[in-house]
């Protein structure tokens, strides 16, 4: 028999668990890598996949591993328990594997492939609804090239009889367009009854897709549940499904953006990691990656061109053909074109970064200006600081890295050379060229190289043309 159910609320009064499978050798993605952790958003499909299940609520998980794959799926979080598949004989003998690592039986199993990297928690939900009233629900969906996946076959009555995989359906069956992924809940009493009598395909694989022909010929009720969105039932098997995956994740992602609030010039050419927080009145243009755990203030303009890796932006920060990584931007910040942010740096309000200037460990204070090409590494720099072109904190030596401490108001001339560990103090001055290699006193003007003290010219009391 065949029902479509809607996802509900858990029974307490029944154990669940979940079983992931990650022993798969993955022999179409032609990689070193295990297939699952391969990434879909910068996370790796099983990561995905056990975050699904934890959020649909199960917190009993197996992950049925290969001895390949053991040592690189660890490390999950939760109450996972690893189980070795040795040999990989198929989906069937995987579950068995799987079902043995739990100490009871549990009354309802999700079985979940390693693979299903854009399954919703809803959808595992609807799954585990079902049961145990039924002993097998299903995952379905309608494509239109069913390639490479298993076909649901149903009655005249619309009811789900049996399953076949690819490699073993006819020319009439590979017609058919509804699929199943390895998206299912059982009966887990009935599961455990049912696994020995599966037997062995050609391939000498036992396929878990057979249990549904012995839930119907025991009378079983069999429940279909189907998505609307295939890539919720899809696996990946190759690169280019991979690809496909990625695709649908970004659409996804940026749609829920620009629900919220957020400016997206051209989708196409956008890409934002579900993990990043993107406040209300962005404004993306073409080309731009926001990656990691990002944080977006509201109204800041990103490229075209940025890149922002695991950083924060304040309000109304501005960023094109730049790269921002591992740092803390204040409000009305400026960087780019060309500018690069590099891990440990802080920004204070309305610092400009201008073209191919870098700065590395360092942090800026409020107003201070690096307008053109230049380099700032493990420095302390307060505010309305002037940075000319070509300034350089030469601070390795070597061996070690050291610190350079630049005052308020200081003014550091075109291609000064900063001698790390130096202190240039508030409202000092360096003379284009110089070499500093000593600290310069408040308020003191430096030239040469090695850079000496030299009288500081008088500044007119202000700025009219007195003639």
């Amino acid at each position: 028999m065949s029902t479509t159910v809607a996802s509900g609320s858990h029974r307490a009064d029944i154990s669940t668990a979940a079983i992931v499978l990650a022993a798969g050798r993955g022999v179409r993605m032609v990689s070193a890598l295990p297939k699952v952790l391969h990434q879909v958003g910068g996370v790796p499909m099983i990561r995905r996949v056990v975050s699904a299940v934890q959020a649909s609520g199960i917190e009993s998980i197996a992950l049925v591993v290969s001895s390949e794959t053991e040592s690189r799926c660890s490390d999950l979080g939760g109450d996972i328990k690893s189980a070795i598949q040795d040999p990989p004989r198929g989906t069937g003998d995987a579950v068995r594997v799987g079902l043995e690592a739990f100490e009871r039986t549990p009354d309802r199993l999700l079985v979940v492939g390693g693979d299903t990297s854009l399954v919703l928690p809803t959808t595992l939900g609807a799954l585990l609804d079902a049961v145990p009233e039924a002993a097998i629900a299903l995952a379905t969906a309608e494509v239109d090239d069913p390639t490479g996946y298993g076909r649901v076959m149903l009655d005249a009555d619309g009811r789900v009889q049996r399953i076949v995989e690819q490699n073993d359906a006819s020319a009439e069956e590979r017609r058919v367009k509804l699929i199943d992924g390895m998206l299912f809940a059982f009966d887990g009493h009935w599961l455990a009854s049912a696994l020995p009598r599966l037997r062995a395909s050609r391939s000498g694989e036992l396929y878990l897709t057979d249990l549904v022909a012995e839930a119907v010929s025991d009378g079983r009720i069999v429940c279909e549940v189907r998505r609307m969105d295939p890539w919720e039932v899809a696996g990946v098997n190759d690169r280019r499904q991979l690809a496909e995956a990625e695709g649908v994740l970004r659409q996804r992602v940026l749609e829920r953006l620009m629900a919220a609030g957020v400016t997206i010039i051209d989708p196409a050419s956008t890409y934002v990691d579900e993990s990043v927080t993107v406040e209300r009145d962005v404004v993306i243009h073409p080309q731009s990656f926001l990656r990691g755990h990002s944080v977006i203030g509201e109204a800041c303009v990103l490229g075209p061109g940025a890149e922002i890796i695991d950083s924060q932006l304040g309000k109304g920060v501005r960023v094109w053909w730049s790269v921002v990584e591992g740092a803390r931007v204040s409000d009305w910040v400026t960087i780019g074109p060309y500018g690069r942010v590099r891990p440990g740096s802080e920004l204070g309000e309305e610092v400009a970064i201008g073209s191919f200037s870098e700065v590395k460990n360092s942090a800026l204070g409020a107003r201070t200006q690096m307008h053109h090409f230049g380099y700032l590494g493990d420095a302390q720099v307060g505010p309305d600081v002037n940075i000319g072109a070509g300034v350089v904190t030469v601070n390795y030596d070597g061996v070690d890295k050291h610190v350079t401490i630049i005052g308020a108001d200081a003014f550091v001339g075109s291609d000064t050379m900063l001698i790390a560990p130096v202190e240039v103090g508030d409202g000092a001055m360096t003379g284009a060229g110089s070499v500093v290699t000593r600290d310069v006193p408040a308020g003191a003007l430096v030239v040469g190289v090695p850079a000496r003290p030299r009288e500081r010219p008088r500044r007119p009391k202000s700025g009219k043309d007195d003639s």
